[in-house]
């Protein structure tokens, strides 16, 4: 007789919970955070008319704001703060991948949020570009894509490892040289933006490149842009990183696991609140600022 011992599954111990995760999370998530801070403050003054159109302190943040935005342009200190914590956050969601049961599931109920949220932000296109392929949207579709290999490899353990790897390494060659094409470190950015949404450029907004040629980014469109490719290679190296480096579930560094990360784990592990909420809490909030300062709308 074959005795049997019923486990849990360690990922569903929070005392084992690999808090660096969280923590790395919460700081990408506090980053995105700041910088449509600094957004919101950078054109506050076009929100409002009248009264007062002149104030020393609103003047002095929204200069310093114009300034951090525009470094991104000149590959300034956003320009690579964007790149790193946009990769931290993408990355992180492969390690996430590898640590769900069903990511078919995950993937498909964030797709559902996505549009969702499109929705919204067309409601609100007075204010704002609507967002028809943002960030929300390129983790749901790859989550799906990862979900995918992981499905297609299951039965060989080794492909299932390393095939993730092979492929985020290919897709993020070919976004470096498609980059250096253009003398840019990084990427082609926003080539052919469309003032307008194009249905026929669907298809390129989605996946990120320009259907008549791949090495290129394609027609983009709406705020908070972000393309399939090659995003999902970030998500495709996670997986890898967490197949490989978390294969038990557990945290790499238990003796820093302390109270200090708390306020950061809790952003991280309620990330999707944060990112649904922040920006409508950032409009208030300098809303607020220039309504004391004396503007008014």
């Amino acid at each position: 007789m074959v005795k049997t011992v019923a486990v849990n599954p360690i990922y569903r111990d929070k005392k084992s919970r690999a808090w660096e995760l969280d923590f790395l999370r919460g700081v990408a998530v506090l980053c995105m955070c700041f910088d449509h801070l600094m957004y919101d403050f950078a054109y506050c003054k076009n929100w409002f008319e009248g009264a007062r159109l002149a104030n020393g302190f609103i003047d002095a943040v929204s200069a310093f704001a114009k300034d951090f935005y525009a470094s991104y342009y000149t590959y300034g200190f956003r320009f690579w703060a964007h790149n790193i914590f946009v990769f931290l956050f993408l990355f992180l969601v492969g390690v996430s991948c590898s640590f769900s049961r069903d990511n078919i599931k995950r993937g498909s109920l964030l797709a559902v949020v996505s549009v969702a949220f499109t929705g919204v932000t067309y409601l609100m296109k007075s204010f704002m570009q609507p967002i028809v392929f943002g960030v929300l949207h390129c983790i749901a579709l790859s989550i799906l894509c990862v979900a995918a290999v992981d499905i297609a490899t299951k039965k060989i353990k080794w492909l299932n490892t390393y095939l993730p790897l092979v492929l985020g390494v290919i897709i993020l060659a070919f976004a470096i040289y498609s980059g250096s094409k253009y003398n840019l470190p990084y990427l082609p950015r926003y080539k052919n933006s469309d003032a307008e949404f194009q249905a026929a450029h669907l298809l390129e907004y989605i996946l990120g490149v320009d259907s008549a040629d791949v090495l290129s980014i394609g027609a983009t469109y709406g705020s908070d842009w972000f393309g399939l490719f090659p995003n999902v290679g970030m998500v495709l190296l996670g997986m890898y990183w967490g197949k490989s480096m978390y294969s038990v579930r557990r945290s790499h560094f238990p003796i820093l696991d302390r109270a200090w990360h708390k306020p950061f784990t809790f952003v991280g592990r309620h990330a999707l609140i944060f990112y649904l909420a922040h920006q409508v809490v950032m409009a208030l909030i300098v809303g607020a600022v220039c309504l004391m300062a004396g503007y008014r709308f």
